[in-house]
């Protein structure tokens, strides 16, 4: 039997993948190829068989390679001078690919806004809010977010805010251990694989627990979840991941949709906020979302806070998070450490 070759990074991380599926030991897969469309695994099986893989890049079709996968597995069974008993092709991970979500303009950066506990102002978890740095000033998202209104690009947006989101917990895990994170995903962007093993390793990598990050997931469009993005929804919040929804109304219809995948809260838009101080009927239409969300045990964080009446008003009607001007601006972290750790007042 062929011996077990070292495997670069990239590889491994693929040979994981498969193991997942196999239940076998890391030295029972090796390599026999890697091509710009994927990588070839070979595995030893019982009785001098041996099952053989081909695992894709993300953009590859894998019904035209079906031919090239028996062609590998032929290879294999000569190799390992065995009867070649099946051969598997399996799509990698998207995130596994040479570069898996895209190119991110380099200008793209994270700013952070604090979300507080209305009674009291305190710190309770960030916000990563994709900024872009240009040399006219900072520019805020509806200056670029069509650029990235695709699979890649989007989920690229969304590795970076995610890294910034887990480097700022690691600075501040020991001062403030139970800050969270949040940040945000179209629904759009929800891919049929990846995105949980790029969000579990992203953890690791940076020694955060699950349960303090929360992904918001946002509808700028129409949008209609496959089957495998229901999967990694799914596979996140087993994880230990929150799911928040951007809007409080819709997420009543949004739940239905979601098909049973938890999601622990939803924002209340700043229109709303605004009209807790516009008239009775306003605010009883607001009152009146929030008992429905307190009905389906769904968190309320609202936002676009910027007065203190409309902070009073909330905590009488049982909201007990939110954020916006009121409390900070969203700002680059190096700016937001100094306020940390205290209660926020106003700003005003």
């Amino acid at each position: 039997m062929v011996g077990s070759p070292s495997l670069d990074a990239a590889l491994s991380r693929i040979g994981l993948h498969l193991l997942q599926y196999l239940h076998q030991e890391t030295d029972a897969i090796w390599t026999i190829s890697a091509t710009p469309i994927g990588t070839a695994f070979g595995v030893p099986g019982q009785d001098g068989t041996a099952l053989a893989f081909l695992c894709l890049h993300d953009d590859v079709d894998p019904s035209r390679f079906q031919r090239l996968g028996e062609s590998v597995a032929a290879a294999l069974g000569s190799i390992a001078e065995a009867e070649t008993k099946s051969v598997v092709v399996l799509q990698t991970p998207a995130d596994l690919s040479p570069d898996p979500w895209g190119e991110v303009d380099g200008r793209m950066v994270a700013y952070f806004q604090p979300i507080v506990e209305l009674s009291t102002g305190e710190v309770v978890a960030i916000e990563a809010l994709a900024r872009m740095q240009t040399a006219d000033g900072v520019l805020g998202p509806d200056s670029f977010l069509d650029a990235y209104s695709t699979g890649p690009s989007m989920l690229g947006l969304f590795d970076r805010m995610l890294r910034s989101s887990l480097q700022f917990l690691s600075d501040f895990t020991h001062s403030i251990p139970d800050l969270s994170a949040a940040l945000n995903l179209e629904f759009a962007g929800v891919p049929d694989h990846g995105l949980a093993e790029l969000v579990e390793r992203r953890l690791g990598e940076y020694g955060i627990e699950s349960d303090a990050i929360t992904i918001e997931l946002n509808e700028r469009i129409a949008y209609e979840l496959t089957p495998g993005a229901l999967r990694q929804l799914r596979t996140l919040a087993d994880l230990g991941v929150k799911l928040l929804l951007d809007d409080v109304p819709h997420s009543f219809d949004a739940l239905t949709l979601l098909d049973g995948v938890p999601i622990s809260g939803a924002k209340l838009d700043r229109r709303h906020v605004q009209q807790l101080t516009a008239g009775d009927r306003e605010c009883a239409e607001v009152a009146h979302i929030l008992t429905r969300a307190a009905e389906h045990e769904i968190e309320v964080i609202a936002e676009g806070v910027e007065t203190q009446a409309q902070c009073d008003r909330l905590v009488q009607l049982g909201c007990r998070f939110g954020q916006g001007y009121l409390f900070a601006v969203p700002q680059p972290a190096s700016s937001l450490t100094a306020v940390l750790g205290a209660p926020l007042t106003s700003t005003w």
